[in-house]
């Protein structure tokens, strides 16, 4: 254990203004190694570990950022050399600013255990003091505190140890690594308050994988396709690939790539390496123009295991930032600085190739049985049997889905909601004072379709036919303008345009613009349309030809009248169209600068 002394002399700055801390505390074991990696603590243990490094080492301060749904208190730690506690602080080092998460899935627990760990190590234990200078961290050990203490030993039923865990979803049943774009989470927007005020360089998410057992203990995945700036994916490539990685072998710690099968039960099928949506943690990084590294331990391997194999990976991340961080800052730059040219194609949506390379992995022999208990196929592997298979890997990311990028878009006054999270996204935006009416470009929607279940507390729509019409549009005072030149015009663009699998619009935001309100009688519209059909010939050709093309149109009265009510001037015209308005340059300038959106919240310090 250090003294007092040495204490002082690991924050010079520190010791100078305040008086020493106290000695160190003798018993530094985090509760997992005190168990021998048979539990893990729960939230308050959690917290008290490291509230007395707080206490011991003036390189570590604790900030609380929100409170979840069943009033538990969201902290934050942040370590650094010179024991910063404000996000303006903690740029002017110059350092990298490191965002390392864990148990947004509580289950998957060991990032949590690692982070106790390293955290003394950096500072009062001393073993890894010489890497506390090669970066500023804010750690969040568990952001799902309901769920982690939703505790008990039948939570992961994958999972090898610890005796007892806490679980995956928050106490209103969401999953938060779905949530990163809607937002519906009171633990996300909490995040996105912190991520916002600290703006950090790289995400490190720490998870623990589910799927086909092989020998790594580790997995990892990061962006490197079509939705991500080109000096991120660079950046990633080198320092993950070229740098962390090899030392991680040297040290008998291979590494592969984000597990993901084609065939959801056999490896040797092959693996996918696609590009994340923006719903997810790295995806979301991606998207705001950050690297951002998932990590996946091993769930079979066993919890000592797993925390070592952790540990390792972020003590070499740390040493890698010794000689990449400037790279890393620069390359963050870069892409902050990157635009959308008008008219140039927005990535929305990702697919794979259907092309394969074939590498070496280092599985285990296995068996493929029929199995007479669940009428499909009994998985089994023989880990006393390694073997290096050579299996196909679809890794060439398509663009399933795009669009031409507008000078800005305008979101009307009334969809409050969707204004809101626009805000805590820290989109800039400018109010419209004075109403007006503009050349714009608007979707009218054709058939749609929404997810008979519901995913992640919404219907989300699964199937929707989009036409882009142009013309003169109201834009009412009080509307949003979102222009595009700005360094999250990526995000922006996936949460506005509605072939995003993960726009507001998908998620269900604007449901209400596909329901009726008004609606015409059956008689009214039986003497109308008859009426209409003697004025019009090409009205005749065009329903004489939908019944005879459309048997399921032709046995529906109700259809049959719509037809003719849809072409009629007493039809909705704001019926399934699109509220937000698309705007070129000149436009966008017509609409001017109004007042500048509220500054978004600052993280609770």
């Amino acid at each position: 254990m250090l003294t007092t002394l040495l204490l002082a002399a690991a924050s010079a700055s520190s010791a100078a203004a305040a008086p020493a801390p106290p000695p160190a505390p003798t018993d530094w074991a985090t509760p997992a190694e005190a168990s021998g990696f048979t539990r893990t603590p729960r939230y308050a243990e959690t917290m008290a570990y490291f509230e007395r490094l707080d206490a011991a080492s003036d390189q570590v301060v604790m900030l609380d950022f929100g409170t979840s749904p069943q009033g538990r208190t969201m902290r934050a730690v942040v370590v650094s050399e010179e024991g910063v506690n404000t996000p303006e602080a903690a740029h002017a080092t110059g350092k990298p600013v490191v965002f390392i998460q864990a148990a947004i899935h509580p289950g998957e627990n060991e990032g949590k255990d690692v982070l106790m760990a390293l955290v003394r190590d950096l500072t009062v234990g001393g073993k890894h003091a010489d890497l506390v200078d090669e970066a500023v961290l804010v750690l969040v050990p568990i952001f799902n505190v309901d769920g982690h203490e939703r505790f008990g030993p039948f939570n992961r039923i994958n999972q090898n140890g610890p005796e007892a865990m806490g679980w995956r979803a928050t106490a209103q049943n969401l999953n938060l690594n779905r949530d990163y774009t809607k937002l519906d989470a009171p633990e996300m927007q909490a995040w996105m308050r912190l991520w916002h005020a600290w703006n950090p360089d790289l995400l490190v998410d720490l998870h623990n994988t589910n799927g086909a057992d092989y020998q790594y203990a580790m997995t990892w995945a990061f962006e490197a396709a079509q939705n991500i700036e080109a000096p991120l994916a660079d950046w990633q490539r080198r320092a993950f690939d070229g740098a962390v990685k090899p030392a991680l072998a040297k040290q008998g710690w291979p590494v592969a790539f984000y597990v993901s099968l084609k065939d959801g039960t056999n490896l040797r099928a092959g693996l996918l390496e696609g590009a994340s949506g923006p719903r997810f943690s790295v995806g979301y990084a991606a998207a705001v123009n950050r690297p951002g590294l998932l990590v996946e331990t091993h769930m079979l391997k066993d919890f000592r295991t797993r925390v070592a194999v952790n540990e390792a990976l972020l003590v070499e991340m740390l040493r890698m930032l010794g000689t990449e961080g400037d790279a890393l800052q620069a390359a963050n730059a870069r892409a902050d600085a990157a635009r959308f040219a008008e008219d140039a194609s927005m990535p929305l949506a990702f697919g794979l190739a259907e092309t394969t390379e074939t590498i070496d992995f280092q599985g285990y022999a296995d068996s493929r049985t029929p199995s007479d208990l669940s009428g499909g196929t009994w998985v089994r592997y023989d880990t006393t049997k390694p073997e290096t298979l050579r299996v196909p890997v679809q890794r060439t990311v398509t663009v399933t889905a795009e669009a031409p990028a507008p000078a800005a878009y305008v979101v009307p006054p009334q969809w409050s909601a969707v204004i809101d999270r626009l805000r805590m996204h820290g989109v800039v935006m400018a109010r419209v004072d004075a109403a007006t009416a503009v050349d714009a470009g608007r979707y009218r929607f054709g058939k749609v379709a929404w997810a008979p279940r519901p995913f992640e507390g919404r219907h989300a729509i699964t199937e929707l036919e989009q036409t882009l019409e142009t013309g003169r549009q109201p834009i009412p005072s009080g509307s949003w303008l979102v222009p595009m030149d700005q360094p999250k015009a990526r995000l922006i663009a996936m949460l506005l345009e509605p072939a995003s699998p993960d726009s507001f619009l998908r998620w269900g935001f604007f449901d209400a613009i596909f329901e009726d309100k008004e609606y015409a009688e059956p008689r009214v519209m039986e003497a109308m349309a008859r009426g209409m059909l003697a004025k019009d010939p090409a009205l005749r050709a065009e329903f004489d030809a939908k019944l005879a093309a459309d048997a399921a149109f032709a046995a529906d009265p109700r259809a049959r009248l719509r037809f003719f009510y849809e072409r009629t001037p007493y039809f909705d015209a704001e019926f399934s169209r699109y509220p937000v308005l698309r705007l070129d340059a000149a436009a966008a300038r017509q609409v001017g600068a109004g007042t500048p959106a509220p500054p978004r919240p600052a993280a609770a310090r």
